[in-house]
């Protein structure tokens, strides 16, 4: 039994050892292989669907309809609908900048005044093992007039607010929900920053606030820039978040989108509407990942 196990061993070393070397003299069939499955599975799940997606938002009323570019037409051309993308787009600008500071303030804590780094980490990612609807119930409960808010304001003395269904219960919501995506490549990158350049223009006289400026954000630039899109991208999209926790009156356009699939069941239409967003979310993306970096570096002049 053991010699039958050790010729089948010895058989399939040497089946491996021809395969390494058919394909050590074909590079272009090992980059295939390698390269090959990942380039497979975008294609059938991110092209393939994609490109569905764009055929039917040229379809008039349903899929398989006549050829038309009146879904373009008429959300480009609605003042309701732009008013959406407006609204949508100062939300999520609003929601980058909050989590921003916040999240950068606590991974600079973390990686400065800390040294439970493993723990604090733990901490941040810790909501993530909840499901996303239960943290927005949770919220829900937390914000609803007569609340806990409203219970902790009341023991305080303190009018209750009653935030649920409001534009700060959104902003709310999406800085609880984004924090721990923008914590970590802020983290991440704030690891790797060499403290002796901090040190350095301490000794030359520079004060906190312009070794920060001058310093620590340039050298940080590319993980503060990774955050920001991390967060900007899923919240310009989002849907769940505003239609639980801002009602009617903070429609955003990813609501928009899911009516269309949902309630209005115009799939056209609203592929056409996805097809404008993603063109949108990818420009900014490119001209982020292009030039973010550049916004926070200095221009040294040279001796």
């Amino acid at each position: 039994m053991a010699e039958k196990g050790a010729s089948t061993l010895a058989a399939t070393s040497a089946a491996l050892d021809e395969v390494t070397a058919f394909l050590r003299e074909r590079p272009r069939l090992r980059t295939l292989g390698v390269a090959g499955p990942p380039y497979a599975v975008l294609l059938v799940f991110f092209a393939i669907p994609l490109l569905a997606m764009v055929v039917v938002s040229f379809q008039d009323g349903e899929i398989g309809g006549p050829w038309t570019i009146a879904n373009y037409t008429a959300f480009l051309g609605s003042e309701t609908y732009l008013t959406v993308v407006w609204r949508t787009l100062q939300i999520s600008v609003k929601v980058t900048a909050i989590v921003a500071v916040i999240g950068y303030a606590l991974a600079y804590s973390i990686v400065r005044f800390s040294r439970r780094t493993t723990l604090l980490l733990l901490l941040v990612i810790l909501p993530f093992w909840t499901s996303y609807i239960i943290r927005m119930y949770a919220w829900i409960n937390i914000l609803q007039s007569g609340g806990v808010l409203d219970s902790t304001l009341s023991m305080l003395g303190l009018p209750p607010v009653g935030l649920l269904y409001s534009g700060p219960a959104v902003l709310i919501g999406f800085t609880y929900v984004w924090l721990p995506l923008a914590v970590l490549p802020f983290y991440a990158s704030l690891t790797n920053l060499d403290t002796d350049l901090i040190e350095a223009s301490k000794d030359l006289g520079a004060g906190p606030i312009r070794t920060f400026a001058s310093v620590t954000l340039p050298l940080t630039a590319n993980g503060v820039v990774t955050g920001v899109i991390l967060v900007f991208i899923p919240t310009f999209g989002s849907f769940i978040t505003p239609r639980l926790l801002g009602g009617t009156n903070n429609i955003m356009i990813g609501m928009v989108i899911e009516n269309q699939f949902k309630s209005a069941f115009n799939w056209p239409f609203g592929a056409a509407i996805g097809m404008v967003i993603s063109v949108v979310v990818v420009g900014l993306l490119i001209a982020g990942m292009r030039y973010g970096g550049g916004l926070f570096a200095r221009e040294v002049e040279e001796p």
